[in-house]
């Protein structure tokens, strides 16, 4: 296949954007969607899946959410100041078969009765007959109905003011998109941290000059209010891809290092008018790192997604497939026994050495949320009275528990440090958007915790060992990951971790991001499980895009550990030890070398 760009001007123009990745490609593993979790792979269906349905309008709203996707729609505002979901600028295509004068007329121009008169789903067929224009209050009123629909606003004519306060109750489940980036930034400006918006480029004309031009200028601003990046991308005559497979790869790098989603969208041209349904096409663009799609066809997208997890190559090693600094490390209680449980301290340090700290989440006897992993004092605070150590969080008030020092037990340097409250966790959150935190659940209201942690719901990592208690928060939060860890077995067979793992794999892994198994490991790296057991449910899970991880309770500590649990497909540790796990990480990639 030739490439898509051509030399001379445009390769000059392109050299210094396309060179660096190519350096970079040869010396890093090359990501693609397997590395994330399927559950979190975004499907965003144009104009609500205009494809299947008359475009923004209700049926293909609901479609597109029974399908588990994301419907975009477009909103103007009528003559009298009502926001309402419609796409063009007039009726003309909508109404084929209006008088001259009606075809003429657009949303703008009308008030809300009048467009709420009209029918926009008859030029679908006969079944479609009698849709109407929606207005921005129904669609926030079917997002109410289930906290786990999401919808991305594609602005055309409204004010932005109006349209963050019209879906203010709802925010949370509302992605502004627009192709110009001085929207997103006016956006992001008007709704603070609550925002999330993506800007799309291309409309299937971009050729690799046109992205590198409008990236010098991103990066001039420092992608200000772009959480997510769509480019639309086509096919000339002979097949080749416009911008280039070069070209798309090295946004898809730079983007994932700046945090910022990739998405991408099969643009239909008079060369490839099939592309919204072409399968291949999709899979293409995964491996070129597309992180999500945007589509006229997401039951086509879908099937895609779900044929390139289910074709993991049996030869798949970590090594080739996940680049070293992204292989996550969960710091144990915090940081594992590198410093005090649960503290704030501890976590922004665990942050600063690229851990994600694990908090274990109690209540206090006056209903507020902290970090504590026991159920009593007796360990961490051996000094306190007999009849105190044996009380634990549920037993103080917040202001009680606020007053112990849960710092002095590993050290002088650590005294005085204090159990870390909910409010406290959710801000250190809010300092960084890239942060993420494990809460692990001991003793918690579900319901309060999702409510209170809204916010920062992306950032959070809920983990638990009953697939029951992932379930119902999932509920609460669905924007949050969560992880699913099995105790060790320590007596137990290969039988016994298989068959409780198929019961969770029959399950569709559903609702989970990752799944920990803990292992025990002698002096020279065997473990329990076997690795052929671990290999088994790392091949399971990747099918389903489900983060592997592991815990060693024994030789955490050790090289030979980490190794063995390497080569058995493991891509995601927990650690009591981070300093020698994250060393023990460089060693194992610097073997490739």
């Amino acid at each position: 296949m030739k490439r898509s760009y051509i030399f001379g001007t445009t390769a000059l123009l392109c050299a210094a954007f396309l060179s660096s990745i190519a350096a970079l490609s040869a010396a890093e593993a090359q990501w693609t969607i397997r590395n994330k979790a399927r559950e979190t792979i975004t499907v965003v269906a144009h104009r609500g899946a205009g494809d299947l349905a008359p475009e923004n309008c209700l049926s293909s709203l609901e479609l597109t959410w029974d399908m588990g996707g994301v419907p975009e729609v477009d909103v103007r505002t009528t003559k009298d100041g009502h926001i309402m979901m419609f796409h063009d600028g007039n009726f003309a295509r909508i109404r084929p078969d209006a008088p001259e004068e009606v075809k003429k007329q657009s949303v703008e121009t009308l008030t809300y009765d009048e467009v709420r008169a009209l029918d926009i789903g008859a030029f679908r067929g006969e079944q479609f007959k009698g849709e109407k224009v929606v207005s921005i209050e129904e669609i926030v009123e079917a997002l109410k109905k289930d906290n786990r629909r999401a919808i991305v606003i594609d602005v055309k004519k409204v004010d932005f003011e109006q349209l963050a306060k019209a879906v203010y109750d709802v925010r949370f489940q509302v992605t502004l998109t627009s192709g110009n980036e001085a929207d997103l930034a006016k956006w992001a400006d008007i709704c603070g941290e609550d925002y999330d918006a993506t800007l799309w480029m291309g409309l299937g004309g971009y050729t690799d000059a046109d992205v590198e031009k409008r990236f010098e200028k991103l990066r001039a601003e420092n992608f200000k209010g772009v959480k997510r990046l769509q480019i639309h991308v086509a096919k000339d005559a002979e097949g080749n891809l416009k911008p280039s497979p070069e070209c798309l790869r090295a946004c898809a790098n730079e983007l994932r290092r700046r945090g910022i989603e990739f998405q991408t969208m099969p643009w239909r041209t008079k060369d490839c008018p099939g592309a919204a349904s072409d399968v291949e096409f999709y899979k293409t663009l995964i491996r070129l790192g597309s992180m999500g799609f945007g589509t006229d066809r997401p039951d086509s997208a879908y099937q895609a997604i779900d044929e390139f997890y289910a074709e993991s190559p049996e030869d798949w090693n970590v090594r080739d497939n996940i680049p070293v600094d992204e292989v996550s490390v969960q710091g144990h209680r915090g940081m594992g026994n590198e410093a005090p449980e649960g503290t704030l301290e501890t976590f922004r340090a665990a942050w600063a050495k690229g851990l994600v700290p694990e908090a274990d989440v109690r209540m206090t006897k006056d209903g507020v949320i902290v970090s504590f992993h026991d159920n009593d004092f007796q360990r961490i605070i051996p000094s306190a009275p007999e009849d105190a150590r044996k009380m634990g969080v549920k037993d103080f008030t917040y202001e009680e528990c606020r007053q112990l020092d849960v710092g002095a037990y590993k050290g002088e340097e650590f005294k005085g440090q204090k159990m870390a409250d909910l409010d406290e966790m959710i801000d250190a959150l809010q300092e960084d958007p890239t942060r993420l935190i494990y809460f692990d659940v001991k003793q918690i209201d579900f319901e309060l915790l999702a409510k209170k942690t809204e916010s920062v719901h992306p950032q959070i990592i809920l983990a638990s060992s009953s697939y029951d208690q992932i379930k119902t928060w999932k509920k609460f939060a669905p924007r949050s990951k969560a992880l699913l860890w099995t105790p060790t077995t320590w007596g137990g067979t290969a039988d016994d971790v298989v068959e409780r793992f198929d019961k969770i794999r029959d399950a569709n892994f559903e609702g989970l991001w990752g799944l920990q198994i803990h292992v025990v490991a002698d002096e020279n790296g065997a473990v329990k499980p076997t690795p052929e057991v671990l290999r088994y449910c790392g091949t399971e899970l990747r099918k389903k895009g489900v983060i592997f991880q592991t815990l060693s309770w024994t030789n955490g500590d050790k090289y030979s550990t980490y190794k063995t649990l390497f080569d058995a497909g493991c891509a995601s540790f927990a650690t009591d030890y981070p300093t020698e796990t994250m060393q023990s990480i460089k060693d194992y990639y610097d073997e490739k070398e």
